[in-house]
């Protein structure tokens, strides 16, 4: 319907102007929770507002006219908010309409005030006011709310992470609503109109009321989908540094900070491996002075940092940073604050930070945060021998802190501290520190330990950063505690959920000089030479001459009898070995068979199609591989290929069916069970027949499934 917007007297046309520009208004102010709390969207709202109401005044005008009037007034105000925020004219004015949008993107939320950003949010919000109000007086009132929606649409998806707005806002929305659709319904009486009112209003209010939990829930975040813009300088990596920062002599203060009680300060989370070197996140984005929401259950303290010779591209923080006070840019995991340049000395800052001390016994029930972003890269894999090494550290573990704490203490129990040894991370230096030398620097620990937490699917990262010590001339105004060069230390840290980041130690406490155990395992011996002369299987000498039987009172024993004895000995023993190696073997593969045949003959299609799939995770579990409870199937598919190859994909229709089984409400049909356990077995066939026969009957007779208990 159209109507002749001369025929609306004024004082209904300006009321129709208030509330269509009411309910683009009532959309930028939940504009603020894009950006952090020190943003004020006043001037915002203001610049919207002067757009609806210069669309008001220029209503009777021709329609080029009122376009081009809505285009200036909205770019006026765009400007205008710019400006508030301390952007520069007109370089973010032209950055706006083509960048401004990707800029908030990319950026971790809550955004920093960027000028551009707020530049393109109030051009398309005095576009949409003015467009509003046209439509309004001169068109369909439904077509009036449609500039609103396409804004609640941007807003939404740009302030993702904040939830569904508050409910007062959708309430004045649906007034305003009314109000737009009100005045012209009055005026002509169009039961179309009427009817669109009454499914505006109703949708309005009964979204929120009863879809409020799937509408927070399935949020779309378009951060997620867009690629980082920022990465750390490349470089040397930061736990490469620690000998160079440990060799300053004399040793300097590579920053000072106003806290008065010594601690181990973070530089930066190494989170990726890439067969090379620990190296820094690769998804760094401009924030605000906002990085956490504060746990109303710890402390928040004040620390103020002054930074020395330190050298780098990251500020220190400690624990968990809750707000800084210079421009920086983070990663999702929060491991560092990069600075958009290099910190020079004398540089100073504020945080806001909440240390946390977590104990053993918080950890005991603890859950570990989700790893599905793995931290291997640019195609790097561990080894079988790694992911075997890994599972069989951690097989007793009974919770996510026990696994974790197994490989510190297997790391600090059987291994030898020794700064002498060579620096160096790659994974051949691994491999050697593993498999045959077993000592080596701090380094090699944690890097060790950082890569057998990954590999059976711990969320870990590698933290490099300075031990503080009271400082002994405080006076001076440096500060109350510093951090020297010779200070430097790496530690692994695990995510668990509701405690975040929590280190671990597996470095000795003390350097030993002796030889280090070889514990359990195929693992090579050390090189280091030992009082005790190494078994030989060379010949042993036999003696040629006879004992002297001169002497008739010397019995000689009989030389053939003595052999016998000794042959009929080791034959016993033998059989006695042979037997009990079989019937371990036989009641290992008894209890498998037995858990197979249950499952492929439950009577719910559903639960043999779930058997079928767990059977052949259980196969991958006997060769070593990890298999994390948090793995999705066709996760648990992928690790497969690691250790089967392009056989592991004959599992992913098993995989879909066992995920549909479990979740969907659909009937699975028996059919298609029975197609599942034959390609498990087609699977198994192909798997046995590509690793070989030897290591087809070590899986066999393996306990690892067993131990793990898949129901």
């Amino acid at each position: 319907m159209s109507a002749e917007p001369l025929s609306l007297p004024w004082g209904r046309r300006v009321a129709v102007a208030v509330f269509a520009g009411a309910t683009v208004a009532l959309v930028m102010e939940q504009s603020s929770r894009i950006f952090t709390k020190d943003h004020d969207v006043l001037p915002s709202i203001g610049a919207v507002a002067a757009a609806a109401v210069l669309a008001l005044v220029m209503s009777s005008a021709p329609a080029l006219v009122r376009a081009v009037t809505i285009l200036v007034a909205a770019t006026c105000g765009a400007a205008a908010a710019i400006m508030a925020v301390g952007g520069e004219l007109p370089a973010d004015l032209v950055r706006a309409p083509a960048h401004g949008i990707n800029d908030l993107v990319s950026a971790v939320w809550p955004s920093p005030p960027i000028a551009a950003g707020v530049g393109a949010l109030v051009l398309l919000g005095g576009i949409a006011a003015g467009l509003a109000v046209d439509l309004a007086i001169r068109r369909n009132p439904v077509s009036a709310l449609l500039p609103s929606l396409a804004m609640i649409g941007c807003v939404a998806m740009l302030s993702a992470p904040a939830g569904p707005p508050p409910t007062w806002s959708l309430a004045a929305y649906a007034v305003a609503t009314l109000g737009v659709l009100g005045a012209r319904t009055f005026a002509y009486r169009s039961s179309i109109t009427t009817l669109s009112a009454a499914v505006v209003v109703v949708v309005a209010i009964g979204v929120p009321v009863v879809f409020g939990g799937q509408l927070e829930a399935e949020r779309f975040d378009p951060r997620l989908a867009v690629t980082p813009p920022a990465t750390p300088q490349g470089g040397i990596s930061p736990l490469a540094r620690l000998d160079e920062w440990r060799s300053r002599t004399p040793a300097e203060v590579v920053f000072a900070t106003s806290s008065p009680t010594p601690a181990r300060w973070r530089l930066v989370g190494l989170t990726r491996y890439d067969g090379r070197t620990w190296l820094p996140a690769d998804d760094y984005r401009r924030a605000g002075s906002e990085l956490a929401v504060e746990d109303t259950g710890l402390p928040v303290v004040s620390v103020s940092v002054s930074v020395g010779s330190l050298d780098a591209a990251w500020l220190p923080t400690f624990d968990r940073t809750l707000s800084v006070s210079r421009a920086v840019r983070v990663d999702d995991g929060r491991s560092g604050l990069l600075a958009d340049e290099p910190p020079a000395s004398g540089t100073s800052y504020d945080l806001r930070i909440q240390p946390s001390a977590v104990g053993p016994a918080q950890l005991a029930n603890a859950q570990m945060a989700d790893a599905t972003a793995r931290p291997f890269s640019d195609g790097f894999v561990p080894s079988p021998q790694i992911a075997e090494l890994a599972t069989s550290i951690t097989a007793g573990a009974r919770t996510d802190y026990e696994r974790a704490e197994a490989i510190a203490s297997y790391l600090r129990d059987d291994f030898v501290l020794d700064v002498d040894s060579p620096p160096g991370h790659s994974i051949a230096v691994l491999d050697l520190f593993i498999d045959r030398s077993r000592r080596g620097r701090d380094e090699q620990f944690v890097a060790t330990y950082a890569l057998l937490a990954a590999t059976i699917g711990l969320p870990v990262r590698v933290a490099v950063g300075f031990e503080t010590v009271t400082n002994p001339d405080s006076a001076a105004g440096i500060g109350a505690t510093i951090a020297r060069s010779d200070r430097a230390i790496a530690w692994p840290e695990v995510e668990f959920v509701d405690f975040g980041w929590v280190a671990f130690d597996p470095v000795p406490s003390t350097t030993n000089t002796g030889a280090p155990a070889l514990g359990d395992g195929a693992i090579a011996p050390t090189d280091e030479q030992t009082d005790e002369e190494p078994p030989t299987t060379a010949a042993t000498t036999t003696q040629t001459t006879l004992p002297d039987t001169s002497d008739d009172d010397i019995a000689v024993a009989d030389p053939s009898s003595a052999v016998s004895g000794t042959a009929v000995g080791v034959a016993i023993g033998m059989i006695g070995a042979a037997l009990g190696a079989l019937a371990y073997l036989g009641m290992v593969v008894w209890l498998k068979a037995r858990k197979r045949r249950r499952r492929r003959t439950a009577p719910d299609p559903r639960d043999r199609a779930v058997g079928a799939f767990i059977s052949s995770i259980e196969v991958m579990i006997d060769l070593g591989l990890p298999a994390p409870r948090a793995a999705t199937n066709s996760e648990l598919v992928q690790r497969g290929a690691v250790a089967v190859g392009e056989s592991a994909k004959i599992l992913m229709p098993v995989a879909a069916l066992a995920t549909e089984a479990l979740y969907s409400t659909a009937t699975v049909s028996t059919e298609r069970a029975d197609d599942a356990w034959s390609s498990t077995e087609r699977f198994e066939h192909e798997a046995a027949e590509r690793m070989g026969r030897i290591r087809a009957i070590r899986a066999k007779a393996s306990l690892r499934s067993l131990r793990r208990g898949w129901r």
